[in-house]
């Protein structure tokens, strides 16, 4: 059984901010991620490929653990086919605990909840508890994940 990859896509590192420069409107701009990650959020709740590539960089990098690095747009398109081909999304629950913003990147980091249905019948329901970063950046047409990491949380480490 493959494990399942948890859809909190959405994910950060520190990173120093280039292209712009320091953030000009920091609050503008993580309001924008913010509405941004609710967009993604829902992509994979109505399990809409489309919206949720639309959402990430052609420069994404994903970091699942347990999972090998998925690198580059093509990669990714695989992994959320995969994903949403064999699970609905009935829960996804995202508590961002901290927003960083530096110049063209928002970094958040924060927990996640959900639970996944596979499609395959007969199979119980997945539910995944853990932690998640990611890096946005602002490219052409928006807000943009360039870099996710996620890891899940061992059951006894699951409060929040």
């Amino acid at each position: 059984m493959t494990k399942p990859v948890h859809v909190a896509l959405f994910v950060a590192i520190p990173l120093i901010g280039c292209g712009r420069g320091a953030a000009v409107h920091p609050t503008a701009d993580s309001a924008a991620v913010m509405a941004a990650y609710e967009q993604y959020r829902q992509a994979w709740l109505n399990g809409d490929t489309a919206a949720a590539l639309g959402l990430i960089s052609d420069s994404i990098r994903i970091y699942v653990s347990g999972l090998p690095d998925v690198v580059g747009k093509p990669a990714a398109r695989k992994l959320f086919l995969d994903e949403m081909g064999g699970n609905d999304v009935q829960l996804l629950r995202l508590d961002h605990q901290d927003v960083i913003t530096s110049g063209d990147h928002v970094i958040v980091v924060g927990r996640f909840d959900e639970i996944e249905m596979p499609k395959q019948a007969g199979k119980p329901p997945v539910r995944g508890i853990g932690r998640y970063m990611t890096i946005w950046r602002h490219e052409p047409g928006g807000w943009r994940i360039l870099r996710y990491m996620l890891n899940d949380l061992p059951p006894e480490n699951t409060a929040h």
